[in-house]
């Protein structure tokens, strides 16, 4: 098997990013078979190799939540007045949500101190799904329906293809496969009907199901392995061990 850097072969198994298993290896908190790493472009063998971590790298356990957030609180960065999250729900230390919701949208969001599978469910490279159903002040026109599958300009750019299925005259559901700031929104103002409300009911194949705005839920260990395949971390089968 081709070797592969440690850097590498920690961040693919989400104990920590590329930059932290670089200062992990640089203050001599990385054993490789026994003997420190000193030197941050080190290679090993992924299925023979064995790395432990020295507690003093502060390699937390990791969580991973679904949270339906209800509307009309923020998700992070809460004004006066305003409530966000953690302010209505009780976190681990150093959990945070993936990503944003504005105010006025409600639904699924994502909450974990795991940055590796935060950026992986972020980055728009990698093309992973959320689905929005969006109720509408005025009925929907197939035509507008086909503009938004087709993409549409919002801040100078083209958005990516979308999927539609209508649910009425008033109500749809929009799939796209990246984040620009208030993108939804905006992608129904440029087609001509402006939202009245907007939840998010799925990312990847995780949905909103019954969870009830300001409910917090756990992924299991099957879930956990599920999120794990669809952002292709590999982390299940690391034999990485965490000393202490």
């Amino acid at each position: 098997m081709p070797l592969i850097r440690i850097q590498k072969y920690l961040s693919e198994h989400g104990l920590a990013s590329r930059r932290e298993a670089a200062e992990w290896i640089a203050r001599g908190y990385v054993l490789l078979n026994g003997v420190k790493v000193a030197d941050t472009g080190a290679k090993m063998d992924g299925t023979r190799d064995r790395i432990v971590i020295d507690p003093r790298a502060g390699a937390a356990p990791k969580y991973y939540f679904l949270f339906n957030k209800p509307l009309g609180i923020v998700t992070v960065n809460a004004q006066k007045g305003e409530k966000e999250i953690k302010d209505i729900v009780r976190l681990p230390p150093g959990v945070a949500p993936v990503g944003r919701l504005d105010k006025d949208t409600g639904g699924l969001i994502f909450l974990t101190n795991d940055g590796v599978a935060a950026r992986r469910i972020m980055d728009p490279a990698f093309y992973h799904e959320k689905e929005y159903e969006i109720s509408l002040y005025r009925p929907i026109s197939d035509a507008a329906l086909h503009r938004l599958e087709r993409g549409v300009y919002i801040l100078g750019q083209k958005t990516r293809p979308a999927q539609t299925r209508r649910l009425g005259g008033y109500r749809f559901t929009l799939t796209i496969t990246e984040g620009k700031n208030r993108q939804v929104r905006r992608m129904c103002e440029s087609a001509g009907c402006p939202v009245k409300t907007l939840i998010r009911r799925r990312i990847l194949n995780f949905q909103l199901g019954n969870l009830k705005p300001g409910q917090l839920k756990e992924l299991s260990r099957l879930e956990r392995t599920e999120l794990f395949s669809a952002l292709n971390i590999a982390r299940t089968a690391a034999p990485v061990k965490l000393t202490g």
